[in-house]
């Protein structure tokens, strides 16, 4: 079975090289596709040092990022894997045990935070529930190519993608949520402060559930406009 997994990017020079080199040693029969925003910095220029990875560009939104790349993806399933994100060693086998089940729709996998701060421990322990409220982009989810393709993949959202196409999917069949981890970076927190970022992913996930436009939710949510910064 191949699995494709879709990374798009916006400005990633920091990371990429450090995601693709772990990703391209994982077990498995993978292909990699790196969905460019239009960045700015080195971050196509560091991804052709992997001829083996396939390069697209797109509008930016990393729901139509995500969407292109599932359009020139060959995979029988796709995972939609962060910039700044490893996958778990056996992250292959995991999800075709996940997958295997007719009624499976997809999943995610767990997630860790790449910072000694007590308090991610708290984040960790509640990505362990196969909730929608529990399960974000930065899990890397996973969701088989036939299901993606049916229910039409992202909605053409600036903001909460991750978060919509799972109440579109658990609808399909079973979303499965993996024993394993991805190991995230903890920029945002860095960068930002940890209760004021926390705080803030809160909020905003309950006003979308609460009805507000993902446009409006965006404008408190940059983008990443320079790796540097």
């Amino acid at each position: 079975m191949l699995i494709s997994i879709i990374i798009p990017t916006l400005n990633e020079e920091t990371h990429i090289a450090k995601t693709l080199t772990h990703t391209l040693k994982l077990k498995g029969n993978f292909e990699i596709l790196v969905v460019d925003g239009g960045s700015n910095d080195q971050t196509l220029e560091i991804v052709k040092d992997f001829p083996e990875v396939k390069r697209l560009c797109a509008p930016k939104g990393r729901a139509l990022q995500m969407n292109l790349g599932a359009r020139h993806s060959q995979g029988d399933i796709l995972v939609f894997l962060h910039a700044d994100t490893f996958l778990p060693k056996e992250a292959y086998a995991s999800i075709c045990e996940l997958c295997k089940a007719k009624d499976t729709v997809g999943g995610s996998f767990r997630l860790v935070v790449d910072d000694p701060n007590p308090i991610f421990k708290i984040y960790t322990w509640f990505s362990r529930w196969n909730l929608e409220f529990f399960t974000y982009g930065d899990h890397a989810l996973f969701i088989e190519k036939r299901v993606f393709d049916t229910i039409n993949g992202f909605k053409p959202i600036p903001f909460m993608e991750d978060v919509e196409i799972q109440h579109r999917l658990r609808r399909e069949g079973r979303f499965k949520k993996s024993k394993l981890a991805v190991v995230t970076s903890g920029r945002r927190f860095q960068k930002n402060g940890l209760m004021f970022q926390i705080t803030v992913d809160f909020l905003l996930v309950m006003l979308f559930k609460l009805g507000v436009s993902p446009k409006r939710l965006k404008t408190y949510y940059p983008d990443n406009i320079s790796s540097k910064n």
